[in-house]
């Protein structure tokens, strides 16, 4: 199943067979990456500089790069595979580690403890726009990003325009040096959460954006990024989303399917902010200001959702590899 109201994707690239063996690529055959970032931290929130990490998989000669942010859980191995699937299209690889340099493990057990460290959507998004100005110094002319599950809703946090202006500001704080955000050239977010609209701040660059998501994800259901498209569209973005049949979250995983029974999820979070405050869509229950923290904790439950491949962990690769070709150039 595809659902495509917004933007016909068939016509910008056409789907191909695609399969992938176990992932060929490996960490200690990458040049191991460092460039200056930042964390923001703590409550009240404070940000300082920090050295942002990855792994640089490229040859002689690549132009193009693609930036990978992991999930929840760090780096595992379907970062590789999409270091493989990349190559494959002759596009240079930078698996980012957002979590290490952080000094935290997994975030899905606690994630409001894991954001009072920095490891969060927009700790994210810094290191990925940081890591895009070190590649363009080093000669690439076309960077690109994907992201899965909370690398996913760090893709949303990427186009966001006042998130840029934030990063801006502590950047040329924290180093005393002229920065400006120069937008990505192509994002792909998959399976992220896109349950938040703040009606009062949301405003996007035109980065073409793929949302890539699952018609069974219990987890992060894909009905809140299919309403997502419009919402973004509206407000200077330019998205598409297509919608895989029967699959759920992490669909990639390097794990079958599997019922989670004690893991935060915020399926049942569908959170509107706007002058009244903030609402939450599905019990109507509304709290006034515009912090969304309170209402997330209240409204995200643990286990009963479902994650891991089923029939294909390679589904979405002629997706977005198609996506890239078309938007980074050959």
């Amino acid at each position: 199943m595809q659902r495509m109201p917004w933007r016909p994707l068939a016509a910008l690239f056409a789907l191909s067979a695609f399969a992938l063996p176990a992932s060929a690529a490996r960490p200690e055959e990458a040049e191991k990456i460092s460039f200056p970032s930042v964390v923001c931290k703590g409550s009240p929130t404070v940000c300082e500089r920090l050295e942002g990490r990855g792994f640089l998989f490229a040859k002689p000669g690549q132009t193009r790069a693609v930036l990978i942010s992991h999930g929840s859980q760090g780096i595992d191995a379907r970062m590789y595979d999409y270091v493989d699937a990349l190559q494959k299209e002759g596009i240079a690889a930078l698996v980012l580690d957002h979590w290490g340099p952080r000094g935290v493990g997994v975030t899905h057990e606690d994630y409001a403890a894991a954001a009072l460290r920095g490891a969060n959507e927009f700790n994210m998004s810094i290191d990925s726009l940081l890591a895009a100005e070190m590649l363009r110094a080093r000669g690439f002319a076309k960077v690109g990003s994907i992201g899965e599950s909370q690398g996913g809703g760090a893709a949303i946090m990427l186009q966001q325009k006042w998130a840029h202006e934030v990063i801006e500001r502590n950047v040329r704080r924290l180093y005393q040096r002229d920065f400006k955000v120069q937008p990505l050239d192509a994002v792909v977010g998959m399976y992220g959460y896109c349950g938040i609209r703040h009606k009062l701040r949301d405003g996007y660059v035109g980065t073409p954006f793929l949302f890539i998501t699952g018609e069974k994800d219990d987890e992060t259901p894909s009905r809140y990024c299919e309403r997502y498209v419009p919402w973004m569209n509206e407000r200077g973005g330019n998205a598409a989303i297509v919608v895989l049949e029967g699959e759920g979250h992490s669909f990639d995983a390097p794990y079958r399917r599997t019922r989670n029974n004690h893991g935060p999820h915020p399926a049942h979070c569908d959170l509107l902010v706007d002058e009244r405050g903030v609402t939450n869509l599905i019990t109507g229950e509304t709290m006034p200001g515009q912090n969304t923290q309170v209402m997330m904790a209240k409204c995200t439950t643990r286990g009963g959702y479902h994650s891991g491949w089923w029939k294909d962990r390679f589904i979405a690769v002629p997706h977005w590899t198609g996506f890239f070709r078309k938007h980074l150039g050959p």
